[in-house]
């Protein structure tokens, strides 16, 4: 296992040449993000402190653009012919994980604010679990899908991603003889959410569009 581990890690060192960009790129990655980053980075020997610093940094640093782009490329997705499944299963499961977190949008002033507040927490603690498919890429969908101010999207993502990169960073120290042994773990998971992901894609059905039903409506009232 750890000639395993040690062979992708050289695999990736001779392309990229140094190990702190190794784990930066690393950690921009969907799926695997911070989370699969810190523990490669400890691999190559760079101290736990700065191993998270690296990853914290290459994954915060795409977040104001994730939460610009990454929903309207998708829909962008969602109304071609050829990737329509890809994009309707990414939205629906971004929509179905948004539900935690949605609040009322009407109200007076004030009620709104209370709902960005719950919004901004839920999400910042949605991101701060180091689970699958919890990072700062479906935080960030998360975020632009509710609506959350995009100042507050931001500092939820990163809140959310300094707690979730400095629990997996604890482990890493707490458990420094198992480091090749939790990198496979969340490769293994990175794999399966994969193909999870594309079996979906592969079985998903269309929803029925409304649109004629709509229309046929209108002409008749």
């Amino acid at each position: 296992m750890s000639e395993f581990i040690e062979m992708i890690r050289n695999g990736m060192l001779s392309v990229f040449k140094f190990e702190e960009l190794v784990t930066v790129l690393i950690s921009i990655l969907p799926i695997v993000e911070a989370r699969g980053a810190i523990p490669i980075g400890i691999g190559y020997g760079l101290n736990p402190a700065l191993s998270w610093l690296y990853a914290f940094l290459g994954s915060s640093l795409i977040v104001p653009l994730l939460l610009l782009v990454l929903i309207p490329f998708v829909n962008f997705l969602r109304r071609t012919k050829l990737f329509r499944r890809i994009g309707d299963v990414l939205y629906e499961k971004f929509e179905k994980k948004s539900e935690s977190v949605k609040n009322g949008e009407n109200g007076n002033a004030e009620e709104k604010k209370k709902n960005e507040r719950k919004k901004l927490i839920g999400v910042l603690l949605f991101v701060a679990v180091p689970a699958p498919l919890t990072g700062v890429w479906t935080g960030s969908a998360i975020a632009a899908i509710t609506k959350l101010p995009f100042p507050k999207a931001v500092a939820a993502v990163i809140g959310g991603n300094f707690i979730a990169s400095g629990i997996i960073t604890l482990l890493c120290v707490l458990f420094k003889d198992y480091v090749d042994l939790i990198t496979l773990i969340i490769g293994i998971i990175a794999i399966i959410v994969v193909i999870a992901l594309i079996v979906k894609i592969i079985l998903h059905k269309p929803k029925k569009e409304e649109e004629p039903n709509n229309k046929k409506e209108d002409e008749n009232k």
